[in-house]
This record gives C-alpha cells, sequence and structure tokens, in this order.
C-alpha cells in the first residue's frame, strides 16, 4: 500500500492539531466529570428522599466549577453544595433542640416560638451524615475510567478524519 506525499502531510497536520487541542480537550473532559458528580450527588439525594428532603433545596443545590483548574498534570474540577447545612447533613451533627412550629407538612424555623419545637435526632445522641458527597466522588471515579476513554476516542476521531 502506497502512501501518497500529500496525504501524510496532512496527517501531520492533523496530529498537531490534535496536540495542540489536548489542553482544551482535557479542561472539558474535567468539566464534564465535574457535571457527572453532580448528577450522581442529586441521584443519591433522590433516592435517600424520606430521609433528606424537606424543601428539596439540598438536592437542587449541587454544584461543579463550569472551568477546570491545572496544577501540574492535574486538571481539577470541584463540585460541592454552598447551603449552610450541607456540611452537617454530609458528615453528621449532634443532636439538638430547634425552636419554631409545623405548618402543614412543612416546618418553620422561629427563634422566638413559645410553644413549640422539635428536638433533631435522639436526645444526647448524635445524628449520622448521609455521606452525599463522599458516594457521588466514588460513584463518579469507580466509573471514570471507561467514560473518559470514550470522550478521548471520540475527541481524536472528531479531530482526525
Amino acid at each position: 500500500m502506497a502512501v501518497k506525499k500529500n496525504e501524510l502531510v496532512q496527517f501531520t497536520a492533523q496530529l498537531q492539531a490534535l496536540k495542540d487541542d489536548i489542553p482544551e480537550i482535557m479542561d472539558e473532559i474535567a468539566v464534564g466529570e465535574g457535571v457527572y458528580a453532580v448528577k450522581q450527588a442529586r441521584l443519591i439525594c433522590k433516592e435517600d428522599s424520606p430521609d433528606i428532603v424537606n424543601t428539596g433545596d439540598y438536592r437542587r443545590n449541587w454544584k461543579s466549577d463550569r472551568r477546570a483548574r491545572r496544577s501540574g498534570k492535574k486538571h481539577i474540577v470541584r463540585f460541592y453544595n454552598p447551603l449552610d447545612y450541607a456540611g452537617h447533613l454530609e458528615h453528621g451533627f449532634r443532636s439538638h433542640f430547634v425552636p419554631g412550629h409545623w405548618e402543614g407538612f412543612t416546618f418553620v424555623y422561629n427563634r422566638d416560638d413559645p410553644e413549640g419545637g422539635m428536638f433533631v435526632g435522639p436526645k444526647g445522641g448524635y445524628v449520622r451524615g448521609h455521606f452525599t458527597m463522599k458516594r457521588a466522588a466514588k460513584r463518579t471515579l469507580d466509573t471514570q475510567r471507561a467514560r473518559v476513554a470514550r470522550k478521548i476516542d471520540r475527541a481524536i476521531k472528531n479531530r482526525i478524519k
């Protein structure tokens, strides 16, 4: 099989273009992994819904960075939940009394409510964390190799024809 010189030159140019695009491709893949982790966290919240959902804010507020940061050869994308109480749901907390009252199926926090309130968790005990972020990160890492390989193969096929 004979290879023509212009075909070889064209292939070499495509390889060089691919090499130049690698940082952009890796950033795109890293951001995609952050989005996947957010989807997994939301799915975990949905599966655990009887335990942790009152308004759905915790599930809806999972976020990931829109751009990857580079640290050496690594591309870093954070995923997080910015709610004040997200850390307590993640890691657990001591039981405590919360002043307020129930309006239908919703508990309304009110510091000045003298009559109402509820105790969260067993008296003098500890409420175990849900570890949503930890579980979402594990699910993402467990399937990451195949997903990233597919994305890299797709990027190569799109650039070299």
